[in-house]
């Protein structure tokens, strides 16, 4: 999953936010000077697309399109299920993506010494470019994956994707839909697991 995803599901914990934006960013246990908390964030960023990398019905979207993006399918696939999260945000979340977007820029700005300078220079991309409200429409997609492509070593084709989104909409569609359920339980569980070995002993 993408950073629309990875934030939702941290739910309200600011730690989790901060330690779930910074996971791609983090190499190795890197990450064990950070807080606790944050470093739970960490785990569950890498739960998160440990769980979304093997799924059958997430390998069904890859197989879709890897004619036109091969290894990069994965990629492609992440930020096409962000565009359905965020397409039906209203079902998830009480507050509008716009407003849900502003809070956690808000709470990450706030963060700033905790992040390696990569996710620092994401984060102002982020909030400059407004990209999780981006991630509603098609071209906001496009845009997103064009960039992607432009930073990308290989040939990624990336720069296509929106066109494929819209090629095999309704397909895309209905994987996010019957894939989103199974991440949120498996992300529930293991926020309640990384709660549970945190805990100092008795």
């Amino acid at each position: 999953m993408n950073y629309l995803a990875h934030l939702y599901l941290s739910g309200d914990s600011e730690d989790l936010v901060v330690g779930n934006f910074i996971g791609d960013s983090v190499r190795g246990d890197c990450f064990k000077a950070l807080s606790t908390g944050v470093q739970n964030g960490v785990r569950l960023h890498r739960c998160i697309d440990s769980f979304t990398d093997s799924h059958p019905i997430v390998r069904r979207s890859k197989q879709r399109m890897w004619h036109q993006f091969g290894r990069y399918s994965s990629v492609v696939a992440d930020v096409f299920f962000d565009h359905f999260l965020a397409r039906d945000w209203h079902r998830y979340h009480p507050m509008p993506l716009a407003g849900y977007s502003s809070h956690i820029c808000r709470i990450l700005n706030t963060r700033l010494n905790e992040f390696p300078e990569r996710s620092r220079r994401f984060l102002d991309y982020m909030v400059d470019n407004q990209v999780l409200a981006s991630y509603a429409t098609i071209s906001g997609i496009g845009k997103v994956l064009a960039q992607m492509a432009a930073r990308a070593r290989f040939e990624s084709r990336m720069e296509c994707g929106g066109r494929e989104l819209g090629r095999c909409y309704s397909g895309y569609r209905k994987d996010f839909k019957e894939f989103f359920p199974d991440l949120r339980r498996h992300a529930e569980a293991s926020i309640a697991t990384l709660d549970e070995t945190s805990k100092p002993p008795a």
